[in-house]
This record gives C-alpha cells, sequence and structure tokens, in this order.
C-alpha cells in the first residue's frame, strides 16, 4: 500500500481550523491531519472527533488550530499513539486494538511521522463500519412558509440543480449504506411516491408512512414496524454534507439512546451590550455574537427509543428527546461543521443551489 503523503494532511499554528477540516476531508480512509509546532517537530494527530469537540466548545472554523490542541490536551487520549515505522503488522493490530483507534502514527527514530495507516490497512473493522442502518424521512409538511413555491409542490420535492431536495438526500445516504427507508408522507404524497415508487430504480426499497393527520416530526415513528437496532431519522427538506458514517460512530461509541446532530448558529446583538452591577458598569462588549448549538433535524435513534414513545397524540423529535431525558436515558450530542442547509424559506432556497451543487 503506497504511504500517504504527509505533507497533505498536515497544519501549524498558523493554520486555523478549517484547514484542519479540510486535510480531515482529504486524508481519504486515515481521516486524520497532522498537527507540528512552529519548529517542525510532529506535536498530535487531529481526528473528526477532536474538531467537533472543539466545536461543542464554542471554537468555529476561523478559530486557530492551536484551540483544537487545547481542548484534545484536556481530553482523554491527549498525547497521540505512534508505533515505529519498523513495527510488524501483528503489533499494529494490537495497537489498533487496545486503543480502539481508527488511523496510527508510524514513525522514524526521532519521533517524526512517516506515514499514517487506517484500520483498514489491517483488515480491522469497528462495529460501526459492519453495521447496517435504515433512514426514517419526514416529508410531511406543508411548507407554509416556502408558499408560492409549494402550492402545487411539497417542500421536499423542491428542486436544486434539477434534481428534488429530498433525491439529493437520499442519494447521499445511499452512498453512506442505507439500503431501506421509511418515507412519512401527508401533504401531496402522490408527488413524491410517483417520483420514488418502491425504490428499485435507486437500488432501495422504498416504504411510506402516510399521516392522515399530521403527526408532528416524532409521531411517525410510532408507526414503522419492527425497527432496526439504529435508524437514522432526518426532516425532507434538509440539504447537509456531513459525513452520516461518522455521525453513526459517535452514536455507537457514546452508547447513547438517541443521538442529535446539531449545528453552530451565530446571534449577533447591533448594539453595546452592557454588563452592571448596582447600577455601575462594568463592562461594555460592542455587538457581540453569541453561538449556541442548534438541533439541525437529524438523529440516530435506537431501538429502545420505541419503547419511549407516547402511545397516541402528536409530538415531535424534541419531545421524544426531553421524555428520554427524564427517563434517565443518555441522548447525547453531535456537532456538524460540514455545510447544512434547512430550507425552511425562499431565501435558504435561493442559496441552496449555489452551497450544494
Amino acid at each position: 500500500m503506497k504511504n500517504i503523503e504527509l505533507s497533505r494532511i498536515s497544519v501549524t499554528a498558523e493554520s486555523r481550523i478549517s484547514d484542519v477540516v479540510a486535510c480531515i476531508q482529504n486524508s481519504g480512509s486515515v481521516a486524520c491531519c497532522l498537527y507540528y509546532d512552529d519548529e517542525g517537530k510532529f506535536v498530535n494527530i487531529f481526528t473528526d472527533g477532536d474538531v467537533r469537540r472543539a466545536f461543542l466548545a464554542g471554537r468555529g472554523l476561523a478559530d486557530s488550530a492551536r484551540e483544537v490542541l487545547k481542548i484534545k490536551h484536556s481530553s482523554a487520549r491527549a498525547e497521540p499513539i505512534t508505533a515505529s515505522a519498523d513495527s510488524t503488522d501483528d503489533k499494529r493490530r494490537a495497537i489498533f486494538a487496545e486503543h480502539s483507534l481508527r488511523q496510527l502514527v508510524l514513525v522514524d527514530g526521532g519521533g517524526q511521522p512517516v506515514d499514517v495507516i487506517g484500520a483498514d490497512h489491517l483488515c480491522h473493522e469497528y462495529d460501526f463500519q459492519k453495521k447496517n442502518f435504515s433512514a426514517i424521512v419526514m416529508a410531511g409538511g406543508f411548507g407554509t412558509r416556502m408558499r408560492p413555491f409549494t402550492d402545487t409542490t411539497p417542500k421536499p420535492m423542491l428542486k436544486v440543480n434539477g434534481r428534488p431536495i429530498l433525491e439529493i438526500s437520499i442519494m447521499k445516504m445511499i452512498e453512506f449504506g442505507v439500503r431501506k427507508f421509511y418515507i412519512t408522507t401527508h401533504y401531496l404524497p402522490e408527488k413524491i411516491i410517483e417520483h420514488f415508487g418502491d425504490g428499485s430504480r435507486f437500488g432501495v426499497e422504498i416504504h411510506y408512512i402516510n399521516e392522515e393527520i399530521p403527526l408532528g416530526t416524532g409521531g411517525a415513528l410510532a408507526l414503522v414496524d419492527q425497527p432496526d437496532e439504529h435508524m437514522l431519522v432526518f426532516n425532507g427538506d434538509i440539504l447537509t454534507n456531513l459525513n452520516v458514517r461518522m455521525f453513526f460512530a459517535d452514536h455507537m461509541r457514546t452508547n447513547a439512546c438517541m443521538t442529535i446532530a446539531s449545528t453552530q448558529y451565530h446571534v449577533e446583538v447591533p448594539f453595546g451590550v452592557i454588563a452592571e452591577e448596582d447600577g455601575v458598569v462594568a463592562k461594555i462588549d460592542e455587538k457581540p455574537v453569541y453561538k449556541f448549538m442548534v438541533n439541525s433535524g437529524m438523529y440516530f435513534v435506537s431501538r429502545e427509543v420505541f419503547e419511549h414513545l407516547p402511545s397516541t397524540g402528536k409530538f415531535n423529535m424534541t419531545d421524544v428527546a426531553e421524555r428520554l431525558i427524564e427517563k434517565g436515558k443518555k441522548v447525547s450530542c453531535f456537532p456538524i461543521y460540514e455545510h447544512w442547509l434547512d430550507v425552511g424559506r425562499p431565501s435558504d432556497y435561493d442559496i441552496a443551489a449555489t452551497i450544494f451543487e
């Protein structure tokens, strides 16, 4: 196997988190980035999980790569795990298994990387790579805010660059191994059914769950017969470049009952915000920007979730999450740094064609 070109996946203290993301996305199956100090010495390895933890901590793409290093230093795996370039395959397999690694840095006698290998290099697979999952797509909404576009077309069937939003999403999920889809319908269901049929022309199996009355974003879950061990649930009007396998890996790793994909939302206050104590100004923050992690409309749910659904009535996925939390079940958060767009307003529809070419 040809050695990976390390310069292609390397960043320095001068780099931004956006550079780290680009390296990871260009690194193929090893899915990582190497961080070097100002003197060109190898310091650490950054993985997809390291970047997402930085996002959970409020960092963004424009922040320094040093911020990822700071957060990594306070994590359970603060130092890089490496192996000698002269090590045997058996030794490398043992290291992969001991530390549950997805990638391993091979170093020379001076501790400098000479190659990075992925688990697939040694024919080693983890559960998230072997297991498949079905998908439930919520496509029954009226798309009221998108009128007049949705007067005769359900919102998920609006076209972006000549293809319906829902088709773009389904084709993306097929790339990640989804072979069975449940599509919930209510408003103009015939438009969706006529386009996708039974799914055979896409090489998948598609089942339809028709809501005679709107059941909310979570209500249709109760209509799914024999759910899989894990299922992906997503709104039919969102577009994203998220690596769903990474999302699934996190859901498996955390052993969560439900995992919610989240994205950063920025709110800029157009005034100076005053901090005061007993009428005395302590500080003025001019036009501050606040960052929040918001629900992206994508979820992984374990089979156990279906045991805790309300028996009747309308409810949303957020209601399901709150119910699980009340019962002491684990609900995790998985941050998205990839492109994500909720096509909920005409202005969003206008930019969708540019972002998702």
